[in-house]
């Protein structure tokens, strides 16, 4: 959501030399201890890449396959540095923040891990936490203010106009991969500006990344039942389906959402759909604190009214709205109040719960959420009691 002031260290060579990715190392606290320089990444070239995968594997920075016809703008400068860019980040990420991520889940969420179908409003297209938290359910379902615009087709833009939305990506995505967040305002200026509008590249980035393989993208509506229907064209959200394991394909449904109490009635066919899924756990990070506020009281109330489980940080639903009972509530990591900027949204209750000790406080050692480094992040557990 939100925020400025992550630092992007971008990968820059001058007069076109090379790029050198620099491997760093972390000790159990989070600090770097080594850099070295490694090599750029997977270059070899696979069998049959249906056109769909080969466009997110270009955009992620992966090679495509032999029938593909993004070859030559693979061979480009400009690709290479920025698969050196992708390869460097998802480096950091998949041995150090994913690792540790996979290890809280196992350790912590029990069949909350394996459920069915999660719900994460306020996310954009942040599927990246929701699998590293949640990797084995089937459904996800995310909204946001951005875009669902439909991906052109890369093969016939202009060398120009693809090293443009290349640009536009690898500010959003190193972002969210250094940060664990994505900055609302300047990912919408940084691709609306080019041909890979909206969420579903930076989505399309993180499935590639992952290995997991999409059938396909459908644009899609909702009637007033909160029933999906597809559309010819640009809808107000996408359906992406995805292969996966042992016959459990993943369905992602994202919907470009103003969840605001004057565009989200209690009633509103966003809430029908979620609700269709039955009852499914709620993760929420880096969620502005909205719901704070009154403005955003009847997307709080849903959450609260219908979810087993709600697995956030400090900026989702205020610590006191979770009494004991029903609520069962454990805390991890440290609460070291908020960034300036969300001053009026501290939470002295919350303080007071770490400092006190008055319920289970677990370490964490990664960081997610506005407080992005270890050891200042912290998330909240609630399950609801039987």
């Amino acid at each position: 959501m939100l925020l400025g002031g992550c630092q992007l260290p971008i990968l820059r060579h001058p007069n076109n030399l090379p790029p050198i990715a620099r491997a760093v190392d972390f000790d159990p606290s989070g600090n770097e201890i080594r850099r070295a320089e490694i090599p750029l990444g997977p270059t070899t070239t696979l069998s049959w890449v249906s056109d769909l995968n080969d466009a997110a594997r270009y955009m992620a920075g992966l090679p495509g396959g032999i029938n593909s016809v993004l070859g030559p703008a693979r061979d480009s400068p400009r690709w290479k540095l920025h698969q050196a860019n992708i390869n460097e980040l998802w480096r950091q990420f998949s041995s150090y923040r994913q690792p540790r991520i996979d290890a809280f889940s196992r350790r912590e969420l029990g069949p909350l891990r394996n459920a069915s179908t999660v719900f994460y409003p306020f996310s954009g297209p942040d599927i990246l936490f929701a699998t590293a938290f949640f990797p084995d359910a089937q459904n996800y379902i995310l909204c946001g203010l951005e875009g669902a615009d439909p991906l052109p087709n890369i093969g016939q833009l202009s060398t120009e106009q693809r090293e443009t939305g290349l640009d536009g990506l690898s500010t959003a995505i190193t972002t969210a991969l250094n940060c664990s967040f994505f900055i609302t305002k300047d990912m919408r200026v940084d691709l609306q500006r080019t041909e890979f509008k909206g969420t579903l590249p930076i989505m399309l980035v993180f499935l590639a990344r992952l290995g997991i393989e999409v059938d396909s993208v459908v644009p899609i509506d909702l009637d007033p039942r909160g029933q999906v229907l597809e559309t010819n064209g640009r809808g107000k959200g996408y359906h992406i389906r995805c292969k996966g394991h042992f016959g459990r394909g993943k369905n992602i449904y994202y919907f470009q959402q103003n969840l605001a109490n004057d565009s989200l009635s209690p009633n509103a066919p966003f809430l029908k759909f979620a609700a269709s899924f039955g009852s499914s756990p709620t993760y929420l990070k880096s969620a502005s604190y909205l719901m704070h506020s009154e403005g955003f009281s009847n997307i709080r109330s849903a959450i609260l009214n219908a979810s087993p489980a709600v697995l956030q940080d400090d900026s989702g639903i205020p610590f006191r709205l979770f009494p004991n009972p029903p609520w069962d509530v454990r805390l991890y990591g440290t609460y070291t109040g908020v960034l300036d900027i969300f001053q009026e949204n501290f939470q002295p209750d919350l303080k007071s719960a770490y400092e006190n000790q008055a319920l289970s406080v677990e370490n964490i050692n990664f960081g997610v959420g506005y407080k992005f480094n270890a050891g200042q992040s912290n998330l909240l557990l609630a399950i609801r009691r039987p």
